[in-house]
């Protein structure tokens, strides 16, 4: 039994749909093995925004060094739950750029072999790919200020496995002297 089958036996109303009869896990998380606990921490987040069964994740993959994580939901959600669910996701996809595709360690980019991928200093292989502060670090977050969808950016600390604020004028200044 592989740690996917496991999450999804511990998570079935994330993951498992039937059709016909016949069960089925169209989000089967077919990623790196070091990902492991990135992909559980995401459906413990999602689970408990979601406790009921009505979100299930539809897709989930390893691409260009990166977890990407489709979700719907069978009813709507309120907009705050909604946002939890975008938010859990948002983490996963973030913290898998900078996570050992290997080991789970905390990593960075590197390209190998028409790939790329991240990895810690131990399972580095190829060219680390470059980094430019201010702009692969930042992501932008949905919220919800007085009643209003707004958008923030943040940054992505894997020690926190949180984001956290990044002010507009920083990251120019990062951008001019870095």
């Amino acid at each position: 039994m592989t740690w996917q089958d496991d999450l999804i036996r511990r998570y079935p109303n994330l993951f498992v749909r039937s059709f016909r009869g016949v069960p089925f896990a169209p989000g089967y998380p077919r990623c790196y093995d070091g990902w492991q606990n990135v992909v559980a921490r995401l459906a413990e987040r999602v689970a408990a925004v979601s406790g009921d069964g009505t979100v299930y994740f539809t897709h989930m993959v390893a691409e260009h060094g990166a977890l990407r994580v489709h979700w719907t939901s069978r009813s709507e959600l309120p907009q705050r739950s909604a946002l939890k669910v975008e938010e859990a996701v948002a983490l996963a996809e973030a913290r898998s750029l900078s996570t050992c595709a290997e080991c789970g360690a905390e990593g960075r980019l590197f390209a190998s072999a028409f790939r790329i991928f991240p990895a810690c200093k131990g399972h580095q292989q190829g060219t680390a790919v470059p980094v430019i502060s201010g702009f692969h670090d930042v992501f932008l977050r949905r919220g919800i200020v007085r009643r209003r969808s707004t958008l923030e950016r943040v940054r992505y600390d894997w020690a926190l496995d949180a984001f956290v604020h990044a002010p507009a004028e920083n990251i120019a200044k990062e951008k001019r002297h870095g």
